[in-house]
C-alpha cells in the first residue's frame, strides 16, 4: 500500500518527461526549419522532475532511468542543432555584410583625379 503515492507521483514524472521529450522534439524540427525557439521554463520543469525523483525510493525511480537517459540525449542533440544553427547565422551575417561593404563600395562615385596642372609660360 505505501507503493501507491509512489506509484502516482512516478506516473506524473513518466508523464511530464513525455511532454518535455516532444517539446524538445518540436523544437528541434522548428530550429531546423529556421524557426525562432522558446525554451523558457524547460529548466525549471525537469528540475521539478529532479525534485520528485529524489524523494523516491531509489528502486522506484530506478524504472524511469531509460527515459531519462533519452532525455539527456534529446537534449544533447538540441545543444548540437542550436551550436550548428548559431553558427550557420553567423557566417550567414558575416556573408551580408561582406555584400554591403561591397556595395557600398562599388555604388560610390569614385574620387575625381586632381585636374592637370596647367602649362606655365616659361
Amino acid at each position: 500500500m505505501t507503493d501507491a503515492p509512489a506509484t502516482r507521483h512516478l506516473d506524473g514524472v513518466e508523464r511530464d518527461l513525455e511532454l518535455i521529450a516532444l517539446a524538445v522534439a518540436d523544437t528541434r524540427v522548428a530550429l531546423s526549419g529556421g524557426g525562432v525557439i522558446d525554451l523558457a521554463g524547460l529548466d525549471d520543469r525537469i528540475a521539478a522532475i529532479c525534485a520528485t525523483l529524489e524523494g523516491q525510493p531509489p528502486e522506484a525511480s530506478r524504472a524511469l532511468l531509460p527515459r531519462l537517459l533519452a532525455l539527456v540525449q534529446d537534449l544533447n542533440e538540441l545543444s548540437a542543432a542550436c551550436e550548428r544553427a548559431r553558427a550557420d547565422t553567423s557566417l550567414e551575417l558575416e556573408r551580408v555584410s561582406t555584400r554591403n561593404r561591397a556595395s557600398q563600395a562599388y555604388g560610390r562615385q569614385p574620387i575625381p583625379f586632381p585636374p592637370p596642372p596647367e602649362p606655365s609660360g616659361e
